[in-house]
């Protein structure tokens, strides 16, 4: 046994819903719905948007309709997860991890008309919360109240986990790239979130399958980046298609600090 009656059993059960929970929410509610960072069977999208919706992420309409605010309206009053607009650091902080969920903004102003279309991802948007309710019923019936804590620990890991994303990696990190907001390249981040930690890269290019990337001496050098490996697996597989990644010029013509001699040169930034 370990801490509170968790046993290893249990332990890596709350490991693995972690692992599969977000990568469906990196990969497929991010990536895929959200971004069309590549195409994918139509199952494809079911599955990983009822996996992730079992994460407590809400529906895929929400996500994508809040995803999208946040990066039109990057580090701005109108942001709903912004931390850096407070004028106390450390509220600012609360409001970006947790906070904002209890904001009026929690409801979109409008839902995303393609996810809508789709009346499988409609249904799934609709009645989230059986997702949720239904893996902590398969939990309880495998191990009892151990195995649903194991479960109540992993979704509130994942949880915070994904809301590190907009909140530690809009404070704390480097930015090699010029976007115009405070993203920021944070590798813990990035290993607690699969890869989405390199969050200064995704706003400077936000349809790039892969965020994986840095910049030194002028070179562009490439980072762990688990959800891109599992999208090229089900490349592989034969289940995702047309994977979009920006050219080495295009992203060298965002480097912070040169995009300015780049755009006066002519470059194109994307």
């Amino acid at each position: 046994m370990l801490l509170n009656g968790i046993g290893w059993a249990a332990v890596l059960w709350a490991l693995a819903l972690y692992l599969l929970r977000m990568l469906a929410t990196t990969a497929i509610y991010h990536r895929l719905v959200t971004h069309g960072s590549y195409q994918a069977p139509r199952l494809v999208w079911w599955i990983g948007c009822l996996v992730a919706a079992s994460a407590g992420q809400m529906g895929p309409s929400w996500w994508k309709a809040h995803h999208l605010q946040h990066h039109r309206h990057a580090d701005t009053a109108a942001d709903p997860h912004t931390p850096v607009v407070h004028p106390v650091a450390w509220r600012g902080f609360i409001r970006s991890q947790l906070g904002w969920l209890l904001d009026e903004g929690f409801h979109p102003d409008s839902l995303p008309a393609d996810v809508e279309a789709d009346p499988v991802l409609r249904l799934i948007d609709r009645l989230h919360a059986l997702p949720v309710l239904g893996l902590a019923a398969l939990s309880w019936w495998i191990g009892g109240a151990e195995w649903l804590g194991a479960y109540c620990l992993s979704t509130t890991l994942l949880f915070h986990g994904v809301a590190s994303v907009n909140s530690v990696a809009h404070l704390a990190g480097d930015q090699p790239f010029h976007t115009g907001d405070a993203s920021r390249n944070n590798p813990w981040v990035a290993l607690i979130t699969l890869g989405e930690g390199w969050h200064n890269v995704h706003h400077g290019f936000q349809g790039s399958v892969r965020q994986g990337f840095t910049v030194r001496q002028g070179r562009l050098i490439t980072l762990p980046d688990p959800t891109y490996s599992f999208i090229r697996a089900l490349e592989r597989l034969g289940w995702a298609s047309r994977l979009r990644i920006p050219s080495e010029r295009a992203m060298l013509a965002r480097v912070a600090g040169a995009s300015r001699h780049h755009r006066r040169r002519g470059a194109q930034p994307c």
